[in-house]
């Protein structure tokens, strides 16, 4: 049985709705399962803020390296900056890496906020993106109650991390940044859970990712090898999981079944 069998196999167990792309970048190798269904973003959303704000330093718009004063009654849960004691001051490429790394809705939001919400959508719309919306801040939970909140599909993120792997928008200084912050991601217990590595930072060397979660909903997609000639974009989606521990569980043995598929093309390139 190959790999896209195995994968296959665990989404018609899994007790839910999964959406699966696996990519193949160089050899062009794909399974595409639910691509084009939107899911929940959760905090998958984050990427398309983490890519608006290097393509536009790319381009030139906005200076990663602006420094913003950190109003600490605009925090909200989530990460690490609602520890922080106001008075602080951040780049904005500060916020991006905590944003990507522990996942900080607040960073989010005050990247979101400088950015803009219209320009981000715009261009995700630029990319043909349809399915990718930003509807609302992190944690806005009025927002959500008036039916605005943020989507995507397992075919866009996957569109949009291949974007950033080798899109032209992108300048090779802020694309090597980019992958720098995806594998700084300290929420492991997804796609590497089932990969033997011994310390959290062996993590870096072969995944860049980021996660999300809601309730029902888990998710993880990244680059599996983004430091090698033959990288894999992997997004793994879910929603209707009764219990959060099944769809990480789900994600794992996905990431484990890429893992071990692709290893060996890796040590062989």
């Amino acid at each position: 049985m190959g790999w896209k069998e195995d994968i296959l196999r665990d989404v018609r167990a899994l007790p839910g709705t999964a959406g699966v792309v696996v990519r193949d970048a160089a050899g062009g190798d794909t399974l595409a399962h639910n691509a084009d269904r939107s899911f929940p973003s959760a905090s998958l959303i984050k990427l398309a803020v983490l890519w608006e704000l290097y393509a536009g330093a790319s381009a030139g718009r906005v200076d990663p390296f602006e420094v913003l004063a950190y109003d600490r009654s605009r925090f909200v849960e989530g990460g690490l900056l609602h520890h922080v004691l106001g008075g602080a001051t951040l780049r904005l490429d500060d916020l991006a890496l905590l944003m990507v790394s522990v996942s900080d809705n607040t960073a989010a939001n005050l990247l979101m906020d400088r950015l803009g919400m219209d320009r981000i959508n715009a261009s995700m719309r630029a990319l043909g993106l349809g399915r990718t919306v930003l509807g609302r801040r992190m944690l806005d939970f009025e927002a959500k109650k008036r039916g605005e909140d943020n989507f995507t599909s397992p075919g866009d993120v996957a569109d949009l991390l291949s974007r950033m792997l080798a899109g032209p928008e992108l300048s090779p200084e802020w694309r090597a940044r980019v992958f720098d912050i995806l594998s700084a991601q300290k929420l492991n217990s997804k796609l590497p859970a089932h990969i033997p590595y011994a310390d959290v930072d062996d993590i870096e060397a072969f995944l860049a990712h980021k996660t999300a979660e809601l309730p029902g909903c888990e998710h993880d997609a990244g680059v599996f090898f983004h430091r090698g000639n033959r990288p894999v974009v992997t997004v793994v989606m879910t929603e209707g999981i009764g219990h959060r521990a099944e769809g990480a569980a789900f994600c794992a043995r996905i990431g484990k079944i890429v893992y071990d598929a692709f290893l060996p093309e890796q040590k062989t390139s």
